[in-house]
């Protein structure tokens, strides 16, 4: 058996090079995390990487320097999604009713936002103070004062209200309706509804583009990304991907989303000037979520049914 194996937060772990084991190739470190990781996101500010671990009903920060378990949050319920901006963390507590404020240097609670029932997805727009949250049981999406940490409006957005995404750039966020096949858009000051639009077929997850508007839709059901323009609220193209496409990231400055294909093991690369798909490559089995870190030139999947994360290093660039 051929590996490289390398000490880790006081584990040795056997990384990229192991015979027989699809898609590790490239992988460059494996982190422990809690049960079930179902959700990633990378916070530049702290240099702070955060799993929402479903299965334990925890958060796992680690250090993106040192890769290493800096802390541990533990939460009331379970969280699916995690938001992160301007030194706070927002979890779901999703058998409870409201999300949980953390401070994203000290992990403490900083407070709880009242929403609506079963909050799933949710975004923030830290510029206006805003964070919206879907209400998965409701049909309804929350949008939260951050400052105050009180409601501004409830707002219906379709059945099943699942991913939520923020285009900061416009002030502009973005519900799918996952039983309805629709995006419904929202004014993050007001609350106000912009319009909806149709997307494919079992839609879950979306990202959008702060720089360009462009709002990236995963259809799970039709193999394929609905790509809208969120400003001009108009369908802008569709794409073929692999099978069974979530979850998504999005690499602003670059211009690229990276897609995960969970029934063929594969990572789709797509172009935004061309909106077509640049690369395709194998990558890990059981990718929950995945988040980018422009500046070290890497993803951060999780790794659902091994507890663990995996350091890849993003298409483009050199581990």
């Amino acid at each position: 058996m051929r590996g490289r194996w390398q000490a880790m937060g006081g584990l040795v772990l056997l990384l990229a090079g192991c015979a027989g084991t699809a898609g590790m190739e490239g992988v460059v470190a494996l982190i422990p995390t809690g049960q079930w990781p179902e959700d990633v996101v990378f916070d530049a500010e702290t240099q702070t990487i955060f799993v929402a671990d479903e299965g334990s009903a925890t958060v796992t920060a680690i250090d993106a320097g040192s890769r290493t378990v800096r802390g541990t949050i533990r939460l009331q319920t379970r969280a699916r999604h995690l938001a992160v901006a301007a030194g706070r963390l927002y979890a779901p507590n999703e058998h409870s009713q409201f999300v949980g404020v953390y401070d994203a240097r000290t992990l403490g609670e900083i407070g709880r936002l009242a929403v609506g029932g079963q909050p799933h997805g949710l975004a923030v727009d830290a510029s206006r103070g805003r964070l919206l949250v879907g209400n998965e049981e409701d049909g309804t999406a929350t949008l939260v004062d951050t400052t105050t940490l009180r409601p501004i409006a409830v707002i219906p957005v379709g059945r099943g209200p699942g991913g939520v995404t923020a285009d900061v750039g416009s002030g502009r966020g973005f519900v799918v309706s996952v039983k309805e096949d629709r995006v419904t858009a929202v004014d993050l000051t007001t609350g106000t509804i912009l319009g909806s639009l149709p997307v494919g077929a079992g839609p879950t997850h979306l990202r959008a583009n702060s720089r360009t508007g462009l709002v990236y839709v995963c259809n799970t059901e039709a193999d394929s990304l609905t790509v809208l323009d969120g400003r001009a609220l108009a369908v802008r193209a569709t794409i073929p991907v692999g099978r069974y496409p979530f979850p998504i990231t999005i690499e602003e400055a670059r211009g690229r989303a990276f897609v995960v294909n969970s029934r063929d093991a594969t990572l789709s690369v797509i172009a935004e000037e061309s909106l077509r798909v640049m690369e395709t490559r194998p990558i890990p089995r059981n990718v929950s979520s995945l988040a980018v870190d422009p500046a070290r030139g890497v993803l951060y999947l999780a790794l659902k049914s091994d507890n663990r994360l995996a350091i890849l290093p993003a298409p483009g660039t050199r581990p």
